[in-house]
């Protein structure tokens, strides 16, 4: 790299993309400054993506391509909005008697699945209404509709009370079988008629069902253990009755078609448990699950007394083809309410399964070894779709179809002891309504591969590589292959900055372990393709990237990032190729090993509204310099003893006083360094909050210190408390003997308004 400019060494590390055919179709919105609401450019719907994803047998129809003569509403990305939390970002409102969405099919069906929202009361718990089912101009039925299992409302972990505000999780579905198999081009229809509540439809599934599958020869049946189907009463002594019975002889346990009531937990261990398919039996109630052993403590709740902790892990436990629907409404998370749970290892299998309504589809907890999860559909949960959770091992998740989850879709949590070796392959997870698609928290040479992800919501990505949540740091090598984004990344809610479609995350300790990304499609994301925050990401490889359509960056630097990049293509950039406010050799942390094109242009400044359609990736360009009569530490390479996630010391000098530093809470003394990169004669040090009347005035001790070499100091300002009152615009100024300084170091030992130092601006002046 050439030392002399530092756009040289830009180009070196960085790239320009090119557009792949199938997504320069017309319709991009193009504008020289969209707002976030702007819609989704032409992409690929994540059910048609060859080669990756879940493999699923229904074929899905948009209600916004449908015939309608109800009201299209979006394109929006916003979260907390219908369209935002729509598939696609766009769905049809029908607000009257009559209204309706027509679906013309594409293929023979007896099955549909439609994904649909209705309004909250005003009590928080919801309400239920209907709507009216047509097959080619004949009212077949009225189908039963709820909004009992949507609408959030508040800050994490949420609540149920309007008055909090920030609603959320609009979306539910709600299933049936029809009465006959439908032919190609029938016309199916779903109307409000007299007296029905104003409904949003998102889209439809349509599927040809098999027939109930047939009782295994030799299998024990819980009805012949005084389980009755359709009653409501209790099955729950009779499936442990069978399950032991079953058990003992070596035979599997048998649930026939029917509606099944569980009202506690079962569990299960060296048993296999088979239904008639997902359609057909329905495990229900208001605590329907099976877990192993090692199932965690529950706490008490209004309407359960908790129960306490299963020891031990099962084994060679074999659960398929059957559904679980629970009645979960509110997310309590030391509650096990969960479909699958405890610890099945030991050659275990999950097939064929039907989650919905509960907190987790399957929150699994090590240590165990080798479970597979295949084939499965997680739906409408109030929490994780899946997670792995300390110190599982050789499992392989794959082939499951998860939408609208409450938290991550799927996760591994390596929280005190190390998942290895595990795999998510061939998932497609769509509209994680909080956190990402798919995360990876810690662990040991895990592997990511042939996914499709979308529609991601708020305070997450796509696909997500951390060291958070006090996990075991990534080790060995951690595989990233072959996955598809589309709209992913978002506007943290909190943070008021873009999160990646794929990010990586050092916030508990730098991301050491090798990172091997390749053969990766990053379409169409609401805000940057790729971003690095908080500590450091090291030894990450890109080969074969194509970022198709961002919305604000291609690379958003928050923090240094070292490894290779290797034909990274990127088009459709919508602001910048590289956002980075630290020093100008940031990106060329990623070494260029050729191929590389689309991100050349760098931008440093307030977080821009993100721009779709736009070509900004733009060839290399030198930031100019500030003036010398004017602040010094603008866009200057600066560093701290540790931050706060979200809040990088990068803020500190990024022109913007929205943003802001924060650093490591409750652990004070903590210091940001500033390298103004030249030496300037320093008189004045003016240090600024966010201006909003919603920060509180506080005063910070702190001193500052200066030196010509970074490694000797003196102290220019001895530690004192400093005053900073949105009243007078949260300013703080510190006037210093005038003294030749390159680095000047802040050192804060108390905050009267958070246990942590915290700096929006850190200005540094000659007069």
């Amino acid at each position: 790299m050439s030392p002399v400019s530092p756009a040289r060494a830009l180009r070196a590390a960085t790239v320009t993309v090119l557009m792949s055919a199938a997504l320069s179709a017309p319709g991009l919105v193009t504008a020289a400054a969209a707002p976030a609401a702007t819609g989704p450019t032409a992409t690929p719907s994540a059910l048609q993506v060859a080669g990756r994803g879940a493999t699923v047998p229904f074929v899905e129809h948009e209600a916004e391509t449908a015939t309608t003569n109800g009201s299209v509403i979006g394109p929006d990305r916003r979260a907390g909005t219908l369209p935002g939390e729509a598939s696609g970002r766009k769905a049809v409102t029908l607000s009257g008697s009559g209204q309706y969405v027509e679906f013309t099919l594409t293929a023979p069906a007896n099955a549909i699945d439609f994904r649909y929202s209705l309004p909250d009361n005003s009590a928080g718990t919801g309400i239920d209404s209907t709507i009216g089912l047509y097959v080619d101009g004949t009212k077949n039925r009225d189908l039963a509709l709820t909004s009992r299992y949507g609408w959030y409302y508040g800050s994490y972990p949420f609540t149920n009370r309007p008055s909090d505000g920030k609603a959320h999780h609009f979306y539910d579905e709600t299933r049936a079988l029809l009465p006959t198999t439908l032919g190609v081009g029938t016309k199916v229809r779903l109307q409000l008629d007299g007296g029905g509540t104003p409904t949003t439809v998102d889209l439809a599934d349509f599927e040809q069902v098999a027939g109930p599958a047939q009782r295994p020869p030799g299998s024990v049946s819980v009805t012949d253990h005084g389980a009755t189907p359709g009653d409501g009463t209790d099955d729950a002594a009779a499936f442990d009755a069978a399950i032991a019975a079953a058990r003992g002889a070596g035979r599997e346990v048998w649930l026939p078609a029917g509606v099944f009531t569980l009202n506690r937990h079962i569990t299960v261990d060296r048993i296999t448990i088979r239904g008639a398919g997902m359609w057909h039996t329905e495990l229900r109630g208001s605590r329907p699950g099976l877990f192993g052993k090692g199932e965690p403590a529950s706490c008490g709740h209004a309407g359960y007394p908790g129960n306490p902790e299963v020891p031990g892990v099962s084994a060679a436990v074999g659960l398929h083809d059957f559904a679980i629907i629970g009645d979960v409404t509110e997310r309590v998370d030391c509650d096990q309410s969960n479909a699958i749970g405890g610890a099945l290892g030991g050659d275990s299998v999950v097939s064929g399964l039907w989650l919905q309504h509960t907190k987790v589809g399957l929150w699994l907890d090590g240590p165990f070894s080798g479970l597979t999860v295949r084939g499965n559909r997680i739906l409408d949960q109030t929490a994780d779709g899946l997670n792995l959770h300390r110190g599982v091992t050789d499992t392989v998740v794959t082939d499951n179809f998860v939408r609208n989850s409450g938290d991550d879709g799927l996760a591994m949590w390596s929280e005190s002891q190390p998942d290895q070796r595990n795999t998510f392959s061939f998932n497609t997870v769509i509209a994680p309504i909080l956190a990402n698609s798919i995360a990876i928290y810690g662990g040991s040479d895990i592997s990511v591969t042939d996914n499709v992800v979308a529609e991601t919501q708020d305070q997450g990505g796509g696909i997500h590589i951390a060291n958070r949540f006090s996990a075991v740091p990534l080790g060995g090598t951690t595989t990233v292959a072959r996955n598809t984004t589309i709209r992913s990344g978002v506007l943290d809610s909190n943070w008021q900055f873009g999160v990646g479609a794929l990010w990586f995350d050092g916030r508990d300790s730098p991301l050491t372990g090798r990172i091997e990304v390749s053969d990766m499609d990053i379409l169409d994301s609401n805000h940057e393709a790729i971003q690095f925050i908080d500590g450091s990401t090291n030894d990450v490889h890109f080969d074969d990237i194509r970022i198709t359509g961002a919305g604000t960056f291609a690379f958003q630097f928050q923090t240094r990032a070292t490894g290779t990049m290797r034909d990274v293509v990127a088009t459709g950039i919508g602001v910048a190729g590289i956002y980075n406010c630290m020093s100008p050799d940031v990106p060329a942390g990623l070494v260029d090993l050729g191929g590389n094109s689309g991100f050349g242009s760098t931008y440093c400044g307030p977080w821009p509204p993100p721009v779709y359609g736009g070509d900004n990736g733009g060839d290399p360009t030198d930031p100019p310099d500030p003036p010398t009569d004017g602040n010094l530490a603008l866009r200057k390479q600066i560093s701290a003893t540790g931050s706060q996630g979200g809040f990088p010391p990068g803020n500190a000098v990024d022109g913007s006083a929205e943003s802001y530093w924060e650093s490591t809470n409750n652990a004070f003394p903590q210091s940001l360094t500033v390298d103004l990169g030249a030496t300037h004669t320093v008189r004045r040090v003016v240090l600024r909050l966010p201006p909003a009347a919603a920060w509180a005035a506080r005063t910070q001790t702190l001193s500052v210190q200066g030196s010509t070499n970074g490694s000797t100091w003196t102290t220019l300002s001895a530690s004192a408390g400093h005053t900073f009152d949105p009243a007078s615009g949260n300013t703080a100024t510190v006037t210093v003997a005038p003294g030749d300084q390159r680095h000047l170091r802040l050192t804060f030992t108390a905050n009267t308004g958070w246990p942590a130092g915290q700096l929006a601006e850190l200005e540094v002046y000659s007069t």
